[in-house]
């Protein structure tokens, strides 16, 4: 049998709310920021209503969730007679910024915002895979600077370039926000949760740090962080992976 989330049966109610602006969400995914948190930015940064929804017994629950995996996305239309739910964190994410016109303006522009989405995927993957949750803390000790000279000193030169040639303005495509904005805003958090300062900084970094301070000038996302929840997210965040 076809798993609920994967029935063709959902195509009606994704082409009928793929284009609506007016829905609410419910996020399902632990206590903290980990791979929900970009979800809930771009929610943030619509200004839609949104819930986060901790499992009360995740054990019993994993079986029944697409891969045994969390987040899991709940989109409820205005009327509330319309519901669909999409599973995977990248999936979740680009469904987001397609709906709410954060994937660029025209077909090039969508290219370009998904290929520094790609390269941010591949050096968060690596970062939380070799370092933030290994628990043997010599062979974490051991990553650190080969992460650093081979993974992060790169992506820094190659997207502060980017980003000054595209007018320092804190967004990687235009002049307006994207994915790729948000998702470096996340590893700028990974990257200073290992090495502090000494890599990304306003003076260090300038054209990269503009786009988290773009990002935190957006009215719903500035809003958000100021919740008791985000609060409590990112202190669970910071205990449970050791950065923000």
């Amino acid at each position: 049998m076809v798993h609920a989330y994967f029935d063709p049966a959902q195509a009606a109610a994704f082409n009928a709310l793929a284009t609506k602006k007016d829905s609410t969400f419910e996020i399902k995914y632990f206590n903290i920021h980990g791979l929900g948190g970009v979800s809930r930015t771009l929610l943030a940064i619509s200004g839609n209503k949104f819930t986060s929804i901790t499992p009360v017994d995740w054990a019993s629950e994993k079986p029944l969730a697409p891969f045994g995996l969390m987040p899991l996305l709940t989109e409820i239309s205005a009327d509330g007679k319309t519901t669909i739910q999409i599973a995977e964190s990248d999936a979740i994410e680009r469904y987001l910024a397609r709906k709410f016109g954060l994937l660029g303006s025209d077909a090039f522009e969508e290219v370009l915002v998904n290929t520094f989405v790609s390269n941010n995927h591949s050096l968060l993957n690596a970062m939380l895979g070799k370092f933030f949750t290994v628990k043997d803390h010599e062979l974490k000790a051991a990553n650190k600077e080969p992460l650093i000279t081979n993974n992060i000193a790169p992506w820094i030169k190659y997207h502060e370039q980017h980003l000054a040639a595209n007018g320092s303005n804190g967004h990687y495509v235009g002049n307006k926000v994207s994915l790729a904005d948000v998702t470096t805003d996340l590893l700028l958090g990974l990257i200073q949760g290992m090495t502090g300062e000494e890599l990304v900084s306003k003076s260090k970094t300038p054209a990269i740090w503009e786009v988290r301070e773009k990002l935190n000038k957006i009215e719903g996302l500035a809003a958000w962080k100021q919740t008791e929840e985000f609060k409590i997210l990112s202190e669970n965040n910071f205990t449970a992976l050791g950065f923000y």
